[in-house]
Order: structure tokens, then sequence, then C-alpha cells
């Protein structure tokens, strides 16, 4: 993954940051892989921006999680390409601020060279996923309807040919990239909310 590109800023013009970039990076070898294995780097990629740098002050208070903790996790995400140091916005030389490095990413656990760090990374989505869902339940009574009432969990086992399950499986990816593609016209302040969209498909075995 590239590092953050930094606009040129005139002597009198504020800090600029970088355009944002709409193509996803997929994540693939085990040293990067490695670097997402733990939910809390996963949360906190999920609350930053290509665009706007943020502290590590302000992560942590998104996350319910000290500074201390978030500053560790940031270093580990910042070896592996992840994210990066960014001049505050403000000028202020004794703010420390970071920005993601890409607007979204894909993980393809699929590509780890061996099959415990595969492993590793499912038992990481999984945990990431359950605990996203735990915090949604213990809050959605005090949420606007409007973000409560859309919500879909849905699960069933298929009887499907090869084939169906082929165009079954398309037909969401497609749905999917639809969706995930509106994120990109949406800025923080505009009415928009962060919403987790879960898909899986796969063979079912009793």
């Amino acid at each position: 993954m590239e590092g953050t590109d930094m606009a040129q800023a005139s002597d009198t013009a504020q800090p600029q940051t970088p355009p944002r970039r709409d193509n996803p990076a997929t994540v693939t070898g085990t040293n990067r892989l490695k670097a997402l294995s733990h939910p809390t780097r996963l949360r906190i990629l999920t609350v930053m921006s290509d665009t706007k740098p943020v502290t590590v002050g302000q992560i942590a208070e998104q996350l319910g999680e000290s500074a201390g903790t978030v500053s560790y996790h940031l270093k580990q995400l910042e070896k592996a390409g992840f994210v990066t140091q960014t001049p505050s916005p403000d000028g202020d030389n004794r703010r420390s601020c970071w920005l993601a490095a890409q607007s979204r990413l894909e993980i393809n656990a699929d590509a780890a060279v061996d099959s415990a760090m595969a492993t590793t990374m499912d038992q990481v989505s999984s945990t990431f996923r359950q605990e996203a869902w735990q915090r949604y339940r213990s809050a959605s009574d005090n949420l606007p309807k409007q973000w409560t009432d859309p919500t879909v969990t849905s699960s069933s086992v298929l009887r499907l040919t090869s084939e169906e399950y082929a165009r079954m499986s398309q037909e969401l990816r497609e749905l999917f990239n639809t969706w995930t593609s509106r994120d990109l016209a949406h800025e923080e302040g505009d009415g928009s909310q962060p919403v987790m969209l879960n898909i899986d498909a796969f063979r079912w075995l009793p």
C-alpha cells in the first residue's frame, strides 16, 4: 500500500489533506494480515479517514479505549503501511495526527502464506463482527428509529445447484459493490452514519 500523498501548500495556506482514493486496497501477505490480527485495529481503521486527520485522543474517545492502547495499535498499523502520521491541519506541531492510507480495505485472508494465519484472520473477522453486533444491540434502545427500523438480520440454509450458487454469489457481490460505492459519496456531517454490511455465502456442512 502506498503512503498518503500530501498536497503542497503555500506559505499562507492551511495544510491540505490528500484527495480521497476510490479504489479499495486488497490486503494480502502474512505480514500485513498479521498487523490486522486484532479486532481493535480493525475498529481503529473504521473510524479513520484518508482525508481527515484525527488525533489519538479523538480515536480513543470514539472507541472507548485508552489513549495508550490506541497509540500502540496505531504504531503497529503504521509499520504495515495502513496509517500514516501527518501534520495537524491547524499547524500545531504539538499535535500528532493520523490518516488512513486508503479509503477502503478488502482483506483477503485466503492469500495468507500459511493456514494458521488464515484461520487467525477468520477468527478476528468473526470477533470483529460479533462485537460490533453486541455494541449495536446494547445501544439500539437509545438510537433514533430511522437507524434501527431498517436493520436486517437474516440467515438461511438453501439447496442450490452449483450454477445457482455461482449466480447468487455474483448477484450478492454486485449488490455489495453498489452499496459500498455509496460510502464514497458521503462525508461526516452530511446526515450519514456508519452502517455495517456483511454478506456470507458458503457451502453448508451439517
